[in-house]
């Protein structure tokens, strides 16, 4: 009897602590949803509801499969932490804290209420080529106070995980570009869901930095995106002509399964769901890979999702029409020198170059960038010659191009960030960092990415205030003009072709081709027109 006394006051204490824990977990912020409550947190004035899952965890049989919609859980749910990143290698920018392939959430910062009416929203798509980051990286908390936006911040599948695509998969008939089919079912949550968080469901903005760019790019002119978003911010980076077919991919695919063993054929699949994340990220490209050979994994034409080449689609008309923000750094490809070549403590080298330039762009065009466009007498070194190659073929006249064909059928806006002395993420030994890829960032969100404990002087301070400003005009109204305190920023057009300059407390706007001139956008665009022939 003594014995069940004790057993019985050990269950009710241990229900008094899930009840005081419940209790506890539930003095946040709460939202109602069709699929159950959420109680988050507030912090830095803004209702923060974390970790919320948006699709099933991507395991077992839905490993490499369309992302099924989340299931709805009774009660409250604990919106105070973040989930768990995707799979990832630890390495510069990485989210080194708990990975798990149970990673498809997204969080939504939502800014005091002090504004009557439903507020814009921001659906931000993280980059970090394909292989690194999450959604919890980016602390949009100043974003929404600035914007008064509702932000949301999302994970979607990595490297083998989020693009593997192989003849085993495209006979299997689940899905296709896993990564991209994440991230728009991360816009149908939204879209379903936003309002109850006070976001205006008609004035969602889809904005991503770099790969997020690379796909926001893709669901612009992507028919099943059709309704997710109203604007468009697209962030030094754009899908580049030359999209693979199926086929094409999935034999790329079918080598890089032989490297687990998982040779073609019936039981692939089931080869390579056997393996863990750890043994896919072993034999897998890696950041630093990126300023090497380019992004490690290639989008393909799927016929469902992905139609045609993004530049052939807006020239056409075959997109969806909304307001476009468009824009790159001046001196993006600094960004990737240093991991790629530099650290090693040695300087890239007149062959590395070489070597890189034929990966990036094939040997058939190779000799007229290394020897006329960009040789290496004319820049410095290799390592400036290479970096300024990239930045003008991979994001500057990648944007321009974007922005001349959108401009007849849409509102379009470019811009080019342009300070120097932005604070550096990765310094290299050998080459002042300039404003290098994602270095905007920073001044978008007043918060750098993850941990690095980076900050802005009074004048960038005031740079990031107003480009805040334009992005909180621009969700608002499809139009970055109308904030006190901020230049006027021309719509681009083919003729003058007005391109705003982000630098502190000078932001003016190149026109009459001048920034085309400084990246030889003319030169780039019949390389892109030769890409997309198949002729590079």
């Amino acid at each position: 009897m003594k014995k069940g006394r004790i057993k019985w006051r050990v269950m009710a204490g241990a229900l008094a602590a899930l009840s005081m824990g419940i209790a506890q977990a539930q003095t946040g912020p709460t939202v109602r949803l069709t699929v159950g409550d959420l109680v988050g947190v507030t912090q830095d004035g803004v209702d923060q509801y974390r970790g919320i899952p948006y699709a099933r965890p991507p395991v077992g049989a839905l490993r490499w499969a369309a992302p099924q919609p989340a299931p709805s859980w009774a009660g409250s749910k604990d919106a105070s932490q973040f989930g768990a990143a995707c799979p990832q290698a630890p390495e510069p920018f990485g989210d080194n804290a708990q990975n798990s392939e149970d990673c498809l959430f997204l969080n939504v910062f939502v800014p005091p209420s002090a504004k009557v009416g439903q507020r814009p929203v921001i659906v931000w798509i993280p980059g970090s080529g394909q292989v690194l980051g999450s959604g919890r990286l980016y602390d949009a908390s100043k974003l929404a106070q600035a914007t008064q936006a509702v932000v949301v911040t999302m994970n979607y599948r990595l490297g083998a995980l989020g693009w593997l695509w192989t003849s085993g998969m495209a006979a299997e008939r689940k899905g296709h570009n896993f990564a991209l089919q994440d991230q728009q079912e991360a816009m149908r949550w939204v879209k379903r869901h936003i309002g109850n968080f006070g976001g205006d469901t008609d004035r969602i903005t889809m904005a991503g930095v770099s790969v997020g760019s690379i796909s926001a790019s893709l669901h612009l002119v992507s028919p099943t995106a059709a309704g997710l978003f109203h604007r468009a911010i697209l962030a030094s980076g754009v899908e580049p002509p030359g999209l693979l077919t199926s086929a094409k991919a999935s034999e790329l695919g079918d080598a890089f399964a032989a490297k687990l063993g998982c040779a073609a054929g019936a039981d692939q699949l089931a080869c390579l769901r056997s393996k863990s994340p750890q043994e896919l990220l072993k034999v897998s490209p890696t950041y630093a890979d990126i300023g090497k050979d380019g992004l490690g994994w290639r989008h393909f034409i799927d016929g469902e999702m992905i139609t045609s080449d993004v530049f052939a689609a807006l020239s056409k008309g075959n997109f969806n029409k909304v307001p476009v923000m468009v824009g790159s750094v001046k001196d993006e490809g600094r960004g990737f020198i240093p991991l790629s070549f530099d650290l090693d403590g040695s300087p890239m080298t007149q062959d590395e170059y070489v070597t890189a330039t034929n990966k990036f762009i094939g040997s058939f065009i190779q000799p007229v960038l290394t020897g006329l466009m960009y040789p290496s007498s004319k820049w410095g070194s290799p390592a400036q010659a290479y970096s300024q190659l990239v930045t003008d073929g991979w994001f500057a006249c990648q944007a321009n191009e974007v922005a001349n064909r959108a401009s007849t059928q849409v509102p379009t806006y470019a811009y080019e960030f342009a300070d120097r002395t932005a604070p550096e993420y990765v310094k290299d030994p050998f080459m002042a960092s300039g404003a290098f890829h994602a270095s905007d960032v920073l001044y978008w969100f007043q918060s750098p990415i993850g941990s690095t404990p980076l900050t802005l002087s009074a004048a960038q301070k005031r740079l990031s205030d107003q480009m805040q400003a334009y992005w909180k005009q621009f969700a608002e109204t499809g139009n970055p003009n109308g904030a006190a305190g901020t230049a006027n920023w021309p719509k681009f057009n083919k003729l003058s072709t007005p391109y705003l300059t982000l630098v502190p407390d000078d932001i003016s706007v190149q026109d009459w081709g001048a920034f085309q001139h400084a990246h030889q956008c003319t030169a780039w665009s019949l390389l892109y027109s030769m890409r997309a022939l198949g002729l590079s």
